[in-house]
């Protein structure tokens, strides 16, 4: 049993985590929710082009893992499905090798929770998340792709400090990422988003939430022009403490930690366009919700 301190702890934390996890790009997690680049993570549109991308995911989790691993809520229960639509545009001119892009991502969420004595149940948008200044890079023989850009999560989702489910976190989060694509054969892709979030925090109830760094990856390997196949994952670890109304918060400061991995299929529809279908299980987590995540993800240019 932990005691009414902690446990008040461990609920607010929940709920601002849960949150967090729900929204989308991502990627995100995070305000980006973990794992969702895990596709070509390196490729920005050509000079000139837009893309759109539409994520899908649904996540489930039936424990909230606590500082040891061990079950830290009894009867935990969550469920969130996330459709986020993101927009790419690539300015025109070049600079060099580099280019200029300009993105969003807007969420919709679902979100169910069950704790002890108390259910929750919404379906709002999430909090939007800004992408004004991408710088992109190719290699001349175009094996290797990359860019880096200085994302901004805006609390613009539905946030209510007297409910269980929200869908938006109720703070500004600051989430500069490098992403990279290399082809080292004409069969192979490796792929993979290092990203770092700082938050701003939560006012309605005086709980800032730690900063966190995560990776996404992907190995990939075509067995056909249209088919690849791959293994995928990501990690995510927590490296400054959670604090309440400025103190630090119980034990190891509420600090997150987790491992997902699982398997990937893309298919290629035509040029610029493609659909990806993949799952990831998640183990080794600390002060998080455990479970698993499944994913659409499509693109297409327009």
């Amino acid at each position: 049993m932990i005691n009414r301190k902690n446990a008040a702890c461990v609920l607010a934390a929940l709920f601002l985590v849960l949150a967090r996890t729900a929204s989308s790009t991502e990627n995100g997690l995070t305000t980006y929710p973990l794992g969702v680049n895990t596709v070509l993570d390196g490729i920005l549109p050509p000079p000139g082009a837009t893309q759109f991308y539409n994520y899908t995911e649904y996540y489930f989790a039936n424990k909230f893992s606590g500082p040891g691993g061990k079950s830290a809520i009894p009867d935990f229960h969550s469920e969130a499905l996330v459709d986020a639509a993101r927009v790419v545009h690539t300015w025109g001119g070049t600079l060099g090798p580099f280019t200029w892009s300009s993105g969003v991502v807007v969420p919709v969420v679902h979100l169910h929770l069950d704790v002890p004595g108390a259910s929750g149940t919404r379906t709002a948008p999430g909090d939007i998340i800004a992408q004004p200044f991408m710088i992109g890079y190719s290699n001349p023989s175009h094996t290797f792709f990359a860019f880096l850009t200085n994302d901004i999560s805006l609390p613009s989702g539905a946030y209510s400090v007297n409910r269980l489910a929200n869908t938006g976190v109720n703070y500004y989060a600051y989430q500069p990422n490098l992403s990279m694509t290399w082809f080292p054969g004409p069969q192979w892709e490796l792929s993979a988003t290092a990203q770092v979030e700082f938050h701003s925090p939560n006012h309605a109830t005086n709980y800032h939430s730690g900063d966190v760094a995560s990776l996404d990856y992907l190995i990939g390997y075509s067995v056909t022009p249209k088919v690849q196949i791959g293994l995928q994952g990501y990690f995510l670890k927590q490296f400054t403490d959670d604090t309440v109304n400025g103190q630090t918060a119980p034990g190891d400061g509420f600090r997150g930690q987790t491992i997902g991995v699982g398997p990937q299929l893309r298919y290629d529809l035509g040029p610029g366009a493609a659909i990806a279908f993949k799952y990831q299980h998640e183990f080794a987590v600390r002060n998080r919700p455990q479970g698993d995540r499944l994913w659409v993800q499509f693109a297409f240019p327009v």
